[in-house]
């Protein structure tokens, strides 16, 4: 099991040498393979999305275990507190705690997918960035650096490296942890305006998830 590394200790000039050495050797290479590693993500994401002069934000408890079981759970804000989602193969239930309702029904390779408008993070969890990437002309890996972002009074810190993916009209800026590489960031632009920002407050990669985490209630 990995976890975010917060911080990093320098010990002698010879050992930032050797670190600047292994900085030099990550390539977008090792981002798709820790991709095709994954067999379980788990995070707590915050997501903004900008339309106008507007933003909306929400926060939620994300499990994923490939090919196909999902688990999204809402923690903000208090109107979707409780909302619930789950995909389990091909079947998708939703719990709406506001109305005291449920939905189930089935999707298919067509089928808008929960957790795409996550941009590059979903198709990391997903272990299909071949398919992000034939979209997107990628930049080179910039760091690793810190990247602090602020959370309600808590700050959040991670050394990152920063890439930006560049497609027919939209572009992606992505930060990945420089000790697992996943993505721990991402800012989604149409043209030059800023639309999605995804933020992952705290994650486990390849860590346990019970099989009920993903069972349909009856």
């Amino acid at each position: 099991m990995k976890k975010r590394a917060m911080c990093a200790t320098l010990l002698t000039i010879g050992l930032l040498g050797i670190g600047a050495l292994a900085a030099n050797t990550v390539t977008l290479q090792d981002i798709v393979d820790a991709s095709t590693g994954l067999q379980t993500f788990q995070a707590t994401i915050f997501m903004t999305r900008y339309t106008g002069d507007r933003k909306a934000e929400i926060e939620f408890d994300f499990k994923f275990a490939p090919p196909a079981n999902m688990r999204i759970e809402y923690l903000a804000p208090k109107n979707l507190v409780g909302q619930l989602v789950i995909l389990n193969g091909d079947h998708l239930y939703t719990y709406l705690p506001a109305l005291n309702r449920a939905v189930r029904k089935t999707v298919t390779e067509r089928s808008g997918h929960p957790g795409e408008e996550m941009g590059f993070l979903y198709y990391f969890v997903e272990r299909d960035l071949d398919a992000f990437m034939k979209d997107y002309t990628a930049s080179a890996l910039d760091g690793p650096q810190s990247f602090t972002w602020n959370h309600g009074k808590d700050k959040i810190t991670y050394q990152a490296y920063k890439l930006t993916f560049t497609g027919k009209g939209e572009e992606q800026v992505v930060w990945c942890d420089a000790a697992t590489l996943v993505p721990i960031a991402v800012d989604i632009y149409a043209g030059d305006k800023l639309t999605i920002e995804v933020r992952v407050i705290d994650y486990v990669y390849n860590g346990a998830i019970p099989a009920d985490e993903f069972a349909i209630p009856k």
